[in-house]
C-alpha cells in the first residue's frame, strides 16, 4: 500500500498484510503484520470483519508481527471487540508486543481484551482447541 508524500509527491510505502486461516471448525486466526495506520485501516477492518462472523465461535487476532499501531489501528481492535460481542463470538489478541501493547496501555484499552502470548497459549488456556 502507498500514499502520496505531501512534501514532494513521491509515494510512501506502508507495509501491511492480513492472513486469515481456520484453525479448526469455529476457530479462526487472523494474522496481522506491518503497520496499522490511517493508510491501512480499511484493509485491516475488512480482514477482521470477514473473520468475525458466524459460524466462527472464537477469533484470535495475532498481532505479533505488527510493527506500528496508530489510533486508527486501535479503532480496528475496538471494532473487532464490538463486532465479536454482537455475534457472541469469543475474541482474543495474541502476541501483543510493544507496538500494540503501548497504545493499548496508554489508552487503558488493554483491559478490554483477553490477551495471550501465543496461539498455543490461547488454545490451551481458553479451551479454543475444543
Amino acid at each position: 500500500m502507498s500514499q502520496p508524500d505531501s512534501q514532494d509527491g513521491e509515494m510512501i510505502r506502508t507495509t501491511f498484510d492480513a492472513v486469515t486461516e481456520q484453525l479448526r471448525p469455529g476457530v479462526v486466526l487472523v494474522k496481522l503484520s506491518g503497520e496499522i495506520d490511517i493508510a491501512t485501516t480499511d484493509f485491516a477492518s475488512e480482514s477482521i470483519r470477514a473473520a468475525i462472523a458466524p459460524p466462527a465461535r472464537s477469533v484470535l487476532i495475532d498481532v505479533s508481527a505488527v510493527t506500528f499501531c496508530s489510533s486508527a489501528g486501535l479503532g480496528n481492535l475496538v471494532e473487532a471487540r464490538r463486532l465479536a460481542s454482537q455475534y457472541g463470538i469469543e475474541l482474543a489478541l495474541v502476541g501483543v508486543g510493544r507496538p500494540v501493547d503501548r497504545p493499548l496501555t496508554i489508552t487503558g484499552l488493554g483491559q478490554e481484551f483477553r490477551i495471550f502470548a501465543s496461539v498455543e497459549d490461547a488454545e490451551r488456556q481458553d479451551g479454543a482447541g475444543r
